[in-house]
């Protein structure tokens, strides 16, 4: 998915599920910069005690298989229970199974989001929000590299199977129909709409059940308003993605007069200050320092930093013995 749905449809939901506009932007925004927070930064005013964020995107698919595990699996591609990639994967025509298959709206993912719920910490909820989501976009896939995620044709042969790099932007844009070779002829047909109402319709049962407390009956009626709105805002299937402008447009009227744009550097410019490292000046590689501002401990974008290292310690716990059984044992935490 990309900010389509991890920014505007999630601001619709989180408004829908009863949180107020502030807590409603905070959790689009950490969703949508779970994507955009690919940067490592050492932080400090004195240098006495440097912070360091964890980056939860990496466009650099080249990256050691360690570093690809902290992030995909982690954040954009999270697995099934054993029992559930047994069960509940595609049939595929090869028959192949794999440890880390993304199951949609798995039991894993929904742990990791009852927790984040009521934890109350809307950066966190984000966070999770995001890789929730992408278990319905990203189902079948894993986030290793891997053959189980190849797919025909003489290009794509040239790129390497980790993630769904093969399948380019079809699992992501959520007005489109495509095939998806790996699976039987029965399964290979992929509806992305249908797709992300689910995801919606699920992410939004969560919100209520976990975050506000609605009755089951309040739920109902509140998904059976919000699934049409959203089809009707996707519109009709766009093949190559181009009414993509129109779509927002329609997002942001389902949201409103208190809708706020996405600005991916706002949080991190209202929160730290650079000044070009006086001994690389010249050179071909100027270097930054950077240091906080004021109160930087009730910033948001620091909150959502250490949302995310919290995010990873709850994924990890979760994970690790399937890591266990693929004798993975340590993950690099950049």
């Amino acid at each position: 998915m990309d900010s389509e749905y991890h920014y505007y449809i999630t601001y619709i939901i989180a408004l829908r599920a009863g949180f107020g506009k502030d807590e409603a932007y905070k959790i689009a925004y950490s969703s949508q910069y779970t994507d955009d927070n690919n940067e490592p930064y050492e932080i400090n005013s004195n240098k006495a005690d440097v912070y360091k964020n964890y980056i939860s995107q990496t466009f650099n698919i080249l990256k050691p298989k360690e570093e690809l595990l902290r992030i995909y699996p982690m954040f954009h591609f999270f697995p099934g229970t054993l029992d559930e990639i047994v069960n509940k994967s595609l049939p595929r025509r090869d028959g192949k199974f794999h440890l880390l298959n993304t199951i949609p709206g798995n039991s894993n993912g929904q742990k990791l989001m009852q927790d984040a719920l009521k934890s109350k910490n809307f950066h966190l909820i984000g966070i999770t929000t995001h890789m929730f989501a992408d278990t319905y976009s990203h189902q079948n896939f894993v986030g290793f590299k891997d053959e189980i995620n190849s797919m025909k044709g003489f290009l794509k042969k040239l790129i390497p199977s980790i993630g769904h790099t093969k399948a380019g932007y079809n699992p992501d844009w959520p007005a489109l129909k495509w095939t998806d070779d790996r699976f039987v002829s029965k399964y290979s047909e992929i509806d992305n709409k249908d797709r992300f109402l689910k995801a919606s319709e699920h992410i939004f049962e969560l919100y209520c059940r976990y975050g506000q407390g609605y009755l089951p009956d309040t739920i109902e009626d509140g998904k059976k308003e919000l699934v049409p709105a959203l089809r009707e805002a996707i519109g009709d299937y766009d093949s190559k993605n181009k009414r993509k402008n129109e779509r927002i447009e329609r997002y942001k009227n389902l949201i409103g007069n208190d809708f706020i744009e996405y600005d991916e550097d706002s949080w991190f410019d209202s929160t730290v200050s650079w000044m070009s490292d006086p001994e690389t000046i010249g050179s071909s590689q100027v270097k930054r320092i950077y240091s906080w501002k004021e109160n930087h401990e009730e910033s948001d974008w620091y909150k959502f930093q250490e949302a995310v290292k919290n995010h990873q310690k709850a994924a990890e716990e979760v994970l690790s013995p399937t890591f266990e059984k693929m004798d993975i044992t340590k993950l690099d935490i950049w």
